[in-house]
């Protein structure tokens, strides 16, 4: 899909958190996304979770910390809002810090 696509030409980019903007940096390949913290930890996200949340957005045009954290990430909070930070950085996507939700514009 070419939003996938798009964020493969961004590896190596930083991406933000929703509410309090922290950074990390951002890898991605035809298999996962993997986050690096500040710390030198890290954290992987399989390509079909990305895709998941990307495919929910763009058909609901709304995607909430609720429908990533119980419909795609199973309850993981640190998986749940990088997933949203990485979502974040697509073309069209804005978001709220308060309540955490993205949005999507299309063209």
């Amino acid at each position: 899909m070419i939003m996938y696509e798009t964020l493969m030409g961004m590896s190596g980019e930083k991406c933000y958190t929703l509410t309090a903007d922290k950074p990390a940096d951002m890898y991605v390949d035809d298999q996962k996304v993997t986050i690096v913290y500040p710390s030198g930890n890290s954290l992987d996200i399989l390509r079909s979770l990305v895709m998941q949340a990307i495919n929910m957005l763009m058909l609901k045009k709304k995607l909430t910390v609720a429908d990533v954290h119980e419909e795609i990430t199973q309850g993981n909070g640190a998986r749940t809002d990088r997933l949203m930070a990485v979502i974040r950085k697509l073309p069209g996507v804005t978001f709220d810090r308060r309540p955490r939700v993205l949005y999507y514009e299309s063209g």
